[in-house]
């Protein structure tokens, strides 16, 4: 039954992800989309951390018991504040599976997947700044803000660890 979750998950995400390029395309020129582009990808292992906190433990994932580890990351901190990075586009909020909620914010080419939000702070089709907050972590079963991490160029999944300047790595 799992795998099927994560089958209707990764569905899920891919439908959203189209839907979001195809927004984005509508409402953004391409000068903009490679300015976006570009900023991001300037970051790779700088990228601010998107959950504040004096300091963040990245857990691995796995999707199924062959221990084959999904592209995301946990970010487990003291404070819940989850906010924007850089600037971006806020392309789709949907629910993720633990009845929390999931974001994907566009940054050009790129795409920031938040999921275990609550109290989300932000709206389909807002823009966002650097710093702006965009929603809190909901907690874990050890009462600690966790958030569930990926980011994509296009449709490929890439490590955060490789872009983040926070956590242990």
């Amino acid at each position: 039954m799992k795998n099927l979750t994560m089958s209707k998950n990764v569905f899920l995400f891919l439908a959203f992800t189209l839907i979001s390029l195809l927004t984005f395309a509508q409402k953004k020129d391409d000068a903009e989309i490679q300015r976006l582009t570009k900023d991001f990808n300037a970051l790779k292992g700088k990228l601010v951390c998107p959950l504040v906190a004096s300091k963040i433990d990245f857990k691995t994932l796995y999707l199924d018991e062959n221990r084959q580890p999904t592209r995301g990351v946990d970010l487990i901190s003291d404070s819940s504040k989850v906010k924007s990075p850089l600037e971006g586009y806020v392309t789709a909020i949907f629910p993720d599976e633990e009845k929390y909620n999931s974001i994907i914010v566009c940054h050009g080419n790129y795409f920031l997947v938040y999921s275990h939000v609550y109290n989300v702070s932000v709206k389909q089709g807002q823009t966002l700044k650097t710093d702006d907050l965009i929603g809190a972590a909901a907690l874990d079963k050890k009462n600690k803000p966790r958030l569930h991490l990926e980011i994509w160029f296009n449709t490929d999944k890439l490590w955060p660890p490789d872009w983040l300047s926070c956590g242990n790595k």
